[in-house]
């Protein structure tokens, strides 16, 4: 729960320090791993459409695992697990994964889950569609088979079915994430939780006190397109502790990817796997499973904020700490630091790091107007 109490100047400083040097390094190392994916990319020009996945696949990792250096060894995360870990962490499988929305960390999340199994470079998102302008990432995203989509009418349906049946066609492992509240969890925004409850009354569904109505369209496509390749659906809750007000007794906004550099943070992941032949296959069905399984997660909510100290801060009563080692994600950290290393300490070295960044975006957005639009 949250208290307040005043760090010393050097705590601070610290934190300071890690959150500038963290964050520094790995968005700076962005441009160097679009210098190292456009390679690849040329290079496996007349490669088979899977071989290319594998590769880009392995590069994804190597970028992921470089952010849980920081955020798991140098931040010093807390992860506290619960749920059926021991099945997802003990083989390779192909996933849908839903999850609670609350924060920009829960990208960060299926990272956390997927290095444990082995699979991080298979994740992929159901994004929204604004974040394909996004300098570097936007039309990265696009080419490592995520999905943006719109609401209503502006929705493509038929450029989401066939990104998706791309992943079929070639067999490319997956970790489908997405979030079917469509939006962030926000206590301080109550025009967006009154609006979510109120879809809720007006379509005779349960109101929701920790989460918004989740939403059956994106999951309806996914499992649409997917579901023939598919092993297992992954439920995720996700709660972060301190974020409750002890005065107040106020839910606090959720710490966000900056926030969560700033050390000692815990993140509590609640997972339940659901075998995929368990998933109703009909639409009315489906939207009923969905709804009981956000019931279950609001009651999972409402246990880590409740004000009885026995459970408050806890999804369930058993849990597991499975930290990461160190071997798994230093020598990424270290690579990239040789991959760097040319590039910014000599003046050749950055004209090209600048330059590669702005032909990289430039280009990117091009693509995008063209094949994403």
């Amino acid at each position: 729960m949250m208290s307040k109490r005043i760090e010393p100047w050097y705590i601070r400083l610290q934190k300071v320090a890690v959150v500038l040097v963290s964050a520094l390094f790995m968005f700076g190392t962005a441009p160097s791993y679009f210098v190292l994916w456009g390679s690849w990319r040329i290079l496996s020009i007349f490669l088979s459409v899977r071989c290319y996945q594998l590769g880009d696949d392995f590069l994804y990792s190597l970028y992921q695992k470089l952010l849980l250096f920081f955020y798991e060894h140098v931040a010093r995360i807390e992860i506290i697990l619960y749920g059926d870990i021991e099945e997802v962490t003990k083989k390779k499988e192909n996933v849908i994964f839903i999850s609670n929305h609350q924060s920009t960390f829960d990208w960060l999340v299926a990272d956390v889950l997927a290095v444990r199994q082995d699979s991080i470079g298979h994740i992929r998102y159901i994004l929204k569609d604004v974040l394909k302008w996004v300098p570097l990432y936007g039309f990265y995203f696009c080419q490592h088979n995520c999905i943006y989509v719109k609401r209503g009418k502006k929705f493509k349906l038929e450029q989401a079915e066939k990104q998706l049946h791309k992943l079929v066609k070639h067999d490319i492992p997956f970790w489908m994430v997405l979030f079917p509240e469509g939006t962030r969890y926000n206590p301080l925004n109550q025009s967006v939780i009154e609006c979510s409850q109120e879809f809720a009354k007006k379509h005779d569904l349960p109101v929701l006190q920790h989460l918004l109505t989740p939403r059956l369209r994106g999951l309806q496509l996914t499992l649409r397109r997917l579901r023939a390749n598919t092993d297992a659906i992954y439920d995720v809750t996700v709660a972060f502790s301190n974020t409750k007000d002890l005065t107040t007794k106020q839910r606090l906004v959720a710490p966000g990817l900056v926030e969560f550099l700033k050390c000692n943070w815990k993140l509590h992941i609640h997972v339940t796997r659901i075998d995929i032949k368990d998933v109703p296959e009909t639409d009315e069905a489906l939207g009923d499973w969905l709804i009981e399984r956000y019931k279950q997660k609001d009651k999972m909510m409402e246990r880590f904020y409740s004000d009885d100290e026995a459970v408050s801060e806890t999804l369930a009563d058993a849990r597991k700490y499975c930290p990461l080692r160190l071997s798994q994600t230093l020598p990424v950290f270290l690579f990239w630091c040789l991959f760097n290393l040319p590039l910014l300490m000599t003046h050749y070295g950055r004209a090209f790091y600048w330059q590669a960044s702005l032909f990289s975006t430039i280009v990117g957005w091009i693509l995008v107007v063209l094949f994403a639009t």
